[in-house]
């Protein structure tokens, strides 16, 4: 790893030892494992980003509609397609 603009960090003695034993079973230096704990933490950040944004979507657009029986799916989703179809297409006629 590049060692340029490194600084050096106080750990508690267990936390330690516990980054080590993750390093050793894994065959890396132990900045490598601090390295790989840093991009799951971001990930599970974008991860939870994307979670929020999806659910922000699905209240704007009137919740899941949990309760609904299989025909009112099915006719609420011809009209989608049928908007959709509409939107698309209507330079055509």
């Amino acid at each position: 790893m590049d060692t340029a603009g490194t600084f050096s960090v106080q750990l508690p003695a267990q936390l330690y030892a516990d980054l080590r034993i993750l390093a050793d079973d894994e065959q890396l230096d132990p900045t490598e494992v601090i390295a790989r704990l840093v991009a799951a933490a971001r990930q599970q950040r974008s991860w939870r980003h994307g979670l929020q944004l999806l659910r922000e979507q699905i209240i704007k657009d009137g919740g899941l509609q949990i309760g609904t029986t299989k025909d009112d799916v099915v006719a609420r989703l011809r009209q989608t397609r049928r908007k959709i179809f509409e939107a698309e297409y209507a330079h055509l006629y």
